[in-house]
């Protein structure tokens, strides 16, 4: 855990700490998704020669296992070599996207494929603050829209389900633009948005 402005005296309503990546609940979506774009990838750089028989193998592979797409033989194709490519079980898969977030963010939202398929937020940073005497969570959420990156906070008190978020307040070309931007925002700051926000 880092705190924003070095001081080794600062109170936990100053500090920065990574996300939860196994609280996220879409985690299971991201991961099928990861899955798909990497067989897509794999596709994309296999010869031609060596696709026809594998798609006869697709199909056989479809018909015994009961997961032959009718008359879409390429997604047949795909749940195919998804079963037959080695990709990473999701707990390693999960594990690396705790210790690698940015690479699996920029992966989820910037590569071809996810330019024709819509992903939720990713909640990349936390920081906690404070307001009134009472204790909440910020947290940064970014998604890619438009060609660009986009991002809004998320507030909630500690030890409390409810929560309440920002409009979409960042837009960058750079996804760690809108990182350093949050992580500089004073705790004035944070309170200013906390109670535009607040009914």
């Amino acid at each position: 855990m880092s705190v924003i402005q070095g001081n080794p005296g600062a109170r936990e309503q100053d500090t920065v700490s990574a996300p939860d990546v196994h609280k996220d609940p879409d985690l299971d979506s991201r991961y099928e998704e990861y899955c798909r774009r990497q067989t897509k990838g794999l596709v994309s750089i296999l010869p031609k020669e060596a696709i026809r028989p594998l798609y006869g193998k697709a199909r056989e592979w479809g018909r015994r296992t009961g997961n032959e797409v009718e008359k879409d033989p390429l997604a047949t194709f795909l749940l195919f070599l998804q079963d037959v490519t080695p990709l990473p079980p999701r707990d390693v898969w999960e594990e690396d996207r705790a210790r690698h977030l940015d690479a699996h963010v920029k992966d989820e939202f910037e590569s071809p494929a996810a330019h024709r398929r819509s992903s939720p937020p990713v909640t990349v940073e936390s920081r906690g603050m404070e307001i009134d005497g009472l204790r909440w969570r910020a947290t940064l959420n970014l998604f890619r829209r438009d060609e660009a990156w986009r991002g809004f906070i998320v507030f909630n008190p500690l030890g409390e389900p409810e929560t309440v978020r920002t409009a979409d307040i960042f837009r960058e070309e750079d996804p760690d633009e809108i990182r350093n931007r949050f992580l500089g925002f004073h705790n004035q700051t944070l309170q200013a948005f906390l109670r535009s926000v607040l009914p």
